[in-house]
């Protein structure tokens, strides 16, 4: 045991990376590390992904490990944060500054591994399930966010990047995300922090407190409670340098000098001429009259209040512009006003645990997890008038603009168009917001609210678990464990507006138009009233598993378990806003509809083998049944090899099957709609319908020469097959020397009965602009938008594409990771680690009826990621020098840049040029801004100090270098001019956190 215990010390000293691949990655059969948590045989471990005692860590699967320690040293403080880094985490990822403000999981994060999804990888906690967040990303895809998970008790986390179904079940096809909590904690730890980037914002307080008593081997027994707190602030876009903190992008020009456009509302640009349409201004009414017998006003607008002005904006006084809408109108740099990178973070929890020795041969334990966290962001304020959502199956509403009557009176009925309101001269007064109500004649305003739109999650994750696992008989081994969860998200939203208390204030004359400042709260509380949801997600389970030695072959025991399980899952997350038949007026505006509501069981048969053949070779094989209240049913078989024909070469290798079920929205969800911004018009192609939207000088207006939205709607559907995947895993492990290691390992992916919603858009596009807007595609309902308000009759634009989840198609995705590790003692109180970690994604590929989509390398698939990407390359390279008591460690992350191409909609990888036709943003010559973008990447600083055996102290400098974001006008529909998936760490800055750590 000697050589295993030097590399458990070694292990201890080393940070993140150094554990994850010293200790994480299959060695020679000289190197056994023992875990934290090993059962009561000296060197026996339970590693993820198996049921039976290990006598070290080489499996046939790839396992990463990441102690709690080397977090630490790192200068990571939670569990999230880590896995946001790892190489294998790829597309389709979920951080805390990519959900600030969304419609769908705000305030959560989780990994993607492999670029699966989020809800292809199992994030499980000392092997047993939580309940998932209540919303699903995108409205589709459920999942267990981390946030939920308390930091200060983790012991490490273990990484199983292969597919798990055989042991775990369900959703476990990418990989498994294992944390393990501390069994036993004796003494009093605490720890606290302070961190705060070099601008002097985002800044964070950390503290946790741990105090536990008892041993366990020689007590029997211990307790522990730790309780813990974290604040993360607010990241503006203003506190950022250019172009992160604007939409005016006429500062990013190419060679030949042109230049993006100015997107402020009603920004001008002046190398094209063109104003960013009209747009509504925070408490500036513009105004102007509205005929008899019309739905909209005509000619200019003009202020309501010529005396304000544009208040405190700046006035764009340019007239020189072919579609000026006014001279002096106000111009809104939205992005630096209003826009935020990261929300407000707050997050506590309390947690105990009991384990007690029951005689010499079982031990019973029981936790119990209370956790808050609670996340603020801000986005920008609505206007007054806009386009109301869409009831699925009707044609979408016409954009309600606010129509002031003539006559106001007490007793007024809103209506859409401002007549037959009920106030006449009789009854009412002339509306004295409505400079026109002398001659008769109604007015259109056009405001926007000066209150940005705000979102609050409150999410109360609770969590019990109890247990019992011994032995009896003749090394008869059992445990038997039952656990629940429940996830509780209070959301709140405040300041969305319904288009029908619009109407009504106007009708009573209660909202002054003409000095919107002057009006109470109250006003503005009831045409924009707060929205509260709460949304509940529960799961239970109870489980059993027994396992035994059967015989005794030439490499070891051969060891055999089996396990019976029966899990209850539910979810009811009901629409923040429902659909409203009678009346689509009467929702808010821009709160997503998404929703689900089920519930279903689930009863389990499992088993596993590990036949250790000769000292050379050991064969495992495992398999697990699953059968599901709700019809579907699977069963999920493992095969493994590992293979030591050298004490120097480690071969290992796995062939699985596993599964992933209809998630609860894919299943029961209620509509639920995503928009496609910057849509546009090839009228080259498309010439029949734009020569019917034309001019009458035969010229295009901004009609068929903007860009616009298309929403996707997908509907849940009931009868779902399950995704049944097949996946491939193959690596050496090579150790010509002692301190110097290789490993390459192959993995592959193959997914059939993918549940897709809409894969391409193109198709839809095409038969709809060529066919009239007829779209004979299956499963489909294609609604119109909104019309052209010049050319009524004509078919209006693409509005939505309708479709219920489907099985159809499958997905391959394959790719190789690497490591190098060495470590070397330059003196006796000296040490130098390296290691290199990457992850190259060869194929990620879709498969449909349509035709193939590779994603790989670009920045699709937009449908699930939002475009951020599926990028080839990741990669972390960490350096540690370790003298005496301190250790100063260099970390750097890589990420590479991807085409541009946004696969999905259309675009071809070899095409840039082309692609701006279908939406690739462009400079104003009409060339494409970026065809590929910038690598990633960034460096952190982590110094470790021990003063004493009581004390350490540390300093983090996160981004060192200040490696400033690259700039990606493209990403995330081009909403912050970064990509907030991998360059976070960029956007923040260089970071300095000080903390220190006190054990007695």
């Amino acid at each position: 045991m000697k050589t295993t215990i030097q590399k458990a010390a070694l292990c201890g000293a080393t940070s993140l990376t150094a554990f994850a691949l010293l200790c994480g990655t299959a060695y020679a059969q000289d190197a056994t590390p023992q875990a934290a948590d090993e059962a009561s045989d000296e060197g026996v471990i339970i590693v993820t992904g198996s049921l039976l005692r290990q006598t070290d860590r080489e499996t046939a699967s790839p396992v990463t490990v990441l102690s709690s320690e080397s977090l630490q040293q790192r200068g990571i403080n939670t569990a999230s944060e880590a896995l946001q880094r790892l190489s294998a985490n790829g597309a389709g990822t979920i951080s805390s500054g990519w959900n600030t403000g969304s419609n769908f999981a705000a305030g959560a994060t989780a990994p993607s591994l492999r670029g699966l999804t989020v809800q292809n990888t199992l994030s499980i906690v000392d092997g047993l399930r939580l309940a998932p967040y209540p919303l699903a990303d995108d409205g589709q895809r459920n999942f267990v966010d981390l946030n939920s998970i308390p930091n200060a008790i983790i012991e490490k986390v273990e990484v199983l990047k292969d597919g798990a179904s055989s042991t775990y079940g369900a959703d476990a096809i990418a990989g498994v995300v294992n944390i393990i909590t501390k069994k036993e904690i004796q003494g009093v730890h605490a720890n606290g922090s302070l961190g705060i980037s070099d601008r002097g914002d985002n800044a964070e307080q950390r503290v946790d407190l741990t105090v536990g008593y008892g041993d366990l081997a020689d007590q029997g027994f211990n307790v522990y409670l730790s309780g813990e707190y974290q604040k993360q602030d607010a990241l503006w876009a203003r506190d950022r340098g250019y172009p992160y903190n604007s939409t005016d992008l006429t500062g990013i020009c190419n060679d030949a000098g042109s230049c993006m456009g100015n997107h402020n509302w009603n920004g001008y640009t002046p190398e094209s001429g063109v104003y960013n349409g009209l747009f509504a201004v925070p408490n500036v009414s513009l105004v102007r009259p509205v005929a008899a017998g019309a739905s909209v006003g005509s000619g200019r607008f003009s202020y309501l209040n010529p005396t304000a002005g544009c208040l405190d904006y700046p006035v764009n006084t340019n007239t020189t512009g072919t579609t000026s809408p006014l001279a002096g109108v106000c111009e809104v740099d939205y992005q630096r006003d209003y826009q935020m990178l990261q929300p407000d973070i707050e997050r506590y929890g309390l947690t105990g645990r009991a384990t007690v020795n029951l005689g010499d041969r079982a031990q019973f334990y029981a936790m119990g997890t209370y956790y808050k966290t609670k996340t603020f962001a801000s986005l920008t304020p609505l206007g007054l008038n806009g386009t109301p959502a869409a009831t699925p199956g009707q044609v979408q509403p016409t954009a309600f603009n606010v129509l002031l009557p003539v006559y106001v009176c007490a007793a007024g009925q809103g209506t859409l168009n401002g007549l037959n309101t009920g106030c006449t001269a009789a009854n009412g007064t002339l509306n004295p917001n409505n400079p026109y109500a002398a001659l008769g004649q109604r007015a259109q305003v056009l405001l926007r609210s000066p209150f940005p739109r705000t979102d609050e999650t409150n999410t109360r994750a609770l969590r019990g678990v109890a247990g019992i696992d011994g032995s009896f008989g003749d090394d008869w081994r059992y445990g038997v464990n039952f656990t629940a969860s429940e996830v509780r998200l209070k959301r709140t939203q405040s300041n969305y507006i319904i288009p029908n208390r619009v109407a009504d204030v106007a009708a009573t004359g209660a909202f002054n138009f003409v000095d919107p400042t002057a009006n109470s709260q109250d006003v503005w509380d009831y045409i924009a009233p707060t929205s509260r949801n709460v949304s509940v997600s529960k799961l239970w389970q109870v489980q059993g598993t027994l396992a035994k030695d059967l015989m005794q072959l030439p490499g070891g025991p051969l060891q055999a378990a089996v396990g019976l399980a029966y899990r209850k899952e539910s979810i009811d997350a009901p629409s923040a806003n429902p659909a409203n038949d009678a009346n689509p007026f009467d929702r808010y505006y821009s709160i997503n509809a998404v929703g689900a509501e089920g519930s279903r069981n689930v009863k389990s048969a499992f088993f596993e083998l590990q036949a250790p053949v000769v000292e050379q070779l050991e064969l495992t094989a495992s398999g697990r049944y699953d059968k599901y209240s709700t019809g579907q049913e699977n069963f999920s078989p493992k095969l493994g090899i590992k293979a030591t024909p050298v004490d120097e070469v480690v071969l290992r290798g796995t062939f699985s099957k596993g599964f992933r079920i209809p998630s609860f929205n894919e299943a029961f969800g209620l509509p639920t709609t995503g928009y496609l911004g910057n849509q546009s018009i090839n009228c080259d192609v498309y010439v029949a319908f734009c020569a019917a939207h034309a001019n009458p000088d035969g010229s295009q207006g901004s009609y068929t020469q903007g860009t616009y939205s298309i929403g996707l709607t997908q509907t849940g559907n009931p009868s779902l097959k399950p995704e049944k995947s097949t996946s491939f895993t193959a690596g050496v492990v090579f150790e010509p020397i002692r301190n110097v290691s290789f490993s390459v390992d192959f993995w592959r992916i193959k997914i059939k009965n993918l549940i897709t919603g809409v894969t391409s858009i193109q198709p839809y596009v095409d038969a709809y602009y060529s066919n009239n807007g007829v779209v004979d595609l299956p499963n489909t309902v294609v609604v119109p938008g909104t019309p052209d308000d010049a050319n009524p009759t004509a078919l209006p634009r693409l509005g939505f594409i309708q479709t219920p989840y489907q099985n159809a198609g499958s997905q391959t995705v394959s790719g190789i990771d690497f490591a190098i590790n060495t470590d070397y003692d330059l003196t006796p109180d000296l040490k130098f680690i390296s290691q290199l970690d990457a992850s190259y994604t060869l194929k990620y590929k879709l498969k449909t009826e349509d035709g193939t989509l590779r994603y790989d390398g670009t920045l699709s698939p937009c449908n699930i990621t939002s475009c951020s990407g599926a990028p080839k390359w990741r990669g972390t390279w960490q350096n540690t020098l370790v003298y005496k008591d301190t250790s100063v460690t260099l970390t750097a992350y890589y990420t590479k840049g991807v085409n541009t191409a946004q696969i999905d909609y259309g675009m071809d990888p070899d095409d840039c040029v082309g692609n701006v036709e279908l939406g690739l943003i462009s400079y104003e010559d009409g060339t494409p801004v970026q065809c590929k973008t910038k690598d990633i990447w960034n460096v952190d600083l982590a110094i470790n100090q021990k003063i004493n055996d009581n004390l350490s102290v540390y300093l983090n400098a996160l981004n060192v270098f200040d490696i400033k974001a690259p700039v990606d006008v493209n990403a995330a529909y081009g909403i912050y001019n970064y990509n907030p998936a991998f360059a976070a760490p960029n956007i923040i800055g260089r970071y300095f956190r000080i903390g220190a750590r006190v054990d007695f």
